[in-house]
C-alpha cells in the first residue's frame, strides 16, 4: 500500500509539473503579433524622417528592420522545431552552452525582460484610459507618497492583475481573449490603412525620390541610430519559442508561427509608414510624435484622438497579454530543472498553466509599478535582450556542430547569411549603445551578472539533491 501510494504520488508530481499541449497555431501566431506591435509605430516614424528626408529612406528602414527581424526568426524556428520546449531562449542555451548561461538569460527576462515591460506599459494603457478619465492620469503627480494611492496606479495594477488572472486560468480562456485582443489591433491597423488609402485625401506625389543618390552617404550615421528605434519596435518577434512545450505539433506549428506572425507585422509597418507618407510631406513629418494623429488628420480632416486611443489601448493590451504569457514560461523551465524555486515550476492541476511562475511575474510587476523601478529598468532591458537574442541565434551554429548527425525538422531559410546578417546587426546596436549609453548598458550587464550567486546556489542544491537520490 505505501509502494503504491508513493507511485501515485510520483506521477502526481510529474503531472503537476508537465505543461499540456494546448496551444494552436493561431494563438502562437497572435503571440508573436501582438508582442511586436506596440505604441512604437504610431510615434517613431516623425522622428526617423527628420533625420532620413527622403521617402525611401524612410520605408527602407523599415523594411530592412523587417528583413533582420525575419533572420532572427529563422533562426529561431530551427531550435523551436529541434527543441519544442516552454521557456524559448532558455532551453536553447541550456543546450548549446551550459545551464550558466541559460539561468542568467532567464534571470535577466524575470528582472528587467518582461516584468519591466509589463509594469511600464500599464502605466502607459493608463494614461490613453485618463484621456476620457482625467483623474487616472499619473503625469501630474511627483511626489512618492501620493503615487501609493493615485487611483492611476490603482488601474494599472488592475490591468496587471486582471490579465494575469485570465492567463491564470486555462490557456482556453487566457488564449481566446489573447487572439481577440490580437485580432482587434490588426483588423483597426489594418482598416485605417485601406481607408486611408482608398478614402484619404493623401498625395501620391510624396513619394517622388527627395535626396539623390550620391548624397546618401552622410545619411549612413543617421541611418544606423534609426535602425536602433526600428529594432526596438521589431523586438518580440520571438515570442513563440517561450511556449514551445506547450504547442500542439511544434516541429510545425512553432516555425510556422514565428514565419507568419514576424512577416504580417513587416507588412503592417511599410504599410503604415506608406500611409504616413502618402498623407503627410516629409517636411511636415519631421519630429512629429503623433505622426498616426497628424496623418488621419490630413487624410480625412477629422481629430481622431478619441478613435487613436483606443488603438492605442487595445495594443498595449495585447503587449502585456503576449508577455504574460511569454513570460513564465522561462521561471517554470528554469525550476523545472531545479536552477530556481521548485515551487515555480507547478502546474495547476485544474488549469494546466504554470500558476505559481504567473504570479511570481506579476507580483514583480506590480512591485515595480509602486516602487517606480521600472523606469530604470526599461533603459537597459533591450541591451540585455539583443545581447541574449543574438547569442541565441548564434548557437544555431554551436548544435548544428554538436549535434551534425541528428537529422533537423526544420533547417533555417538561408543559413549562415542570415545568422550573419543578424549577428553583424546586433554586435552594431550593441557597440552603439555601450559607446551612447554606457551607464545604462553597463547597469544591464550588472543585472545579469547579479544572477550568477544565486545559479551557484540552486545549481549547488540540484546536484546533492541527485546525489541523494542516486544514493537510496
Amino acid at each position: 500500500t505505501l509502494s503504491s501510494s508513493s507511485a501515485a504520488s510520483d506521477v502526481y508530481k510529474r503531472q503537476l509539473k508537465t505543461l499540456p499541449r494546448s496551444m494552436g497555431p493561431a494563438l502562437a501566431t497572435s503571440l508573436v503579433i501582438s508582442n511586436v506591435i506596440g505604441v512604437g509605430i504610431f510615434t517613431t516614424s516623425g522622428l526617423l524622417a527628420r533625420d532620413l528626408a527622403d521617402p525611401r529612406l524612410l520605408l527602407g528602414i523599415w523594411v530592412l528592420g523587417g528583413v533582420l527581424a525575419l533572420s532572427g526568426a529563422f533562426c529561431y524556428a530551427e531550435l523551436g522545431a529541434r527543441f519544442p520546449r516552454a521557456g524559448g531562449e532558455y532551453a536553447y542555451l541550456r543546450e548549446a552552452y551550459g545551464p550558466l548561461p541559460a539561468f542568467l538569460s532567464g534571470w535577466a527576462s524575470l528582472f528587467a525582460g518582461f516584468s519591466a515591460p509589463i509594469a511600464a506599459s500599464a502605466v502607459g494603457f493608463t494614461e490613453y484610459l485618463s484621456f476620457y478619465y482625467p483623474v487616472l492620469s499619473m503625469q501630474n503627480h511627483h511626489s512618492a507618497s501620493a503615487g501609493w494611492a493615485l487611483p492611476g496606479r490603482i488601474t494599472a495594477t488592475l490591468v496587471i492583475v486582471l490579465l494575469s488572472a485570465l492567463h491564470y486560468r486555462k490557456v482556453q480562456i487566457g488564449g481566446s481573449v489573447h487572439i481577440g485582443l490580437t485580432s482587434f489591433k490588426v483588423g483597426i491597423i489594418a482598416t485605417f490603412i485601406g481607408a486611408g488609402f482608398l478614402l484619404g485625401r493623401g498625395n501620391p506625389t510624396r513619394f517622388v525620390p527627395a535626396i539623390a543618390l550620391g548624397d546618401w552617404p552622410p545619411l549612413a550615421p543617421a541611418v544606423a541610430t534609426g535602425l536602433i528605434f526600428v529594432m526596438f519596435s521589431y523586438s518580440g518577434w520571438n515570442a513563440a519559442a517561450y511556449i514551445g512545450g506547450e504547442i500542439r505539433d511544434p516541429r510545425r506549428n512553432l516555425p510556422r508561427s514565428l514565419i507568419i506572425g514576424t512577416l504580417v507585422v513587416i507588412a503592417l509597418y511599410v504599410a503604415m509608414n506608406a500611409l504616413y507618407i502618402y498623407a503627410i510631406p516629409m517636411r511636415d513629418m519631421a519630429s512629429v510624435i503623433r505622426i498616426a494623429e497628424l496623418a488621419s488628420l490630413n487624410l480625412f480632416g477629422l481629430n481622431v484622438a478619441p478613435f487613436l486611443n483606443l488603438i492605442f489601448m487595445g495594443t498595449i493590451l495585447g503587449s502585456i497579454s503576449a508577455m504574460i504569457i511569454a513570460g513564465p514560461r522561462i521561471y517554470y523551465a528554469m525550476a523545472h530543472d531545479h536552477l530556481f524555486p521548485e515551487v515555480i515550476a507547478r502546474v495547476h492541476p485544474r488549469f494546466g498553466t504554470p500558476s505559481n511562475a504567473i504570479l511570481l511575474q506579476a507580483v514583480w510587476s506590480v512591485l515595480l509599478l509602486y516602487t517606480g523601478r521600472f523606469e530604470q529598468l526599461l533603459t537597459f532591458s533591450g541591451v540585455v535582450l539583443i545581447l541574449f537574442s543574438s547569442i541565441t541565434v548564434l548557437s544555431v551554429y554551436f548544435i548544428r556542430k554538436k549535434k551534425a548527425d541528428e537529422p533537423r525538422p526544420y533547417s533555417s531559410w538561408g543559413y549562415p547569411w542570415t545568422l550573419l546578417l543578424f549577428l553583424a546587426v546586433s554586435l552594431w546596436i550593441l557597440v552603439i549603445s555601450f559607446r551612447d549609453r554606457p551607464r545604462e548598458s553597463l547597469s544591464g550587464l550588472a543585472v545579469v551578472a547579479s544572477g550568477i550567486p544565486f545559479f551557484y546556489y540552486w545549481d549547488r542544491s540540484r546536484k546533492k539533491r541527485t546525489l541523494d537520490s542516486s544514493s537510496r
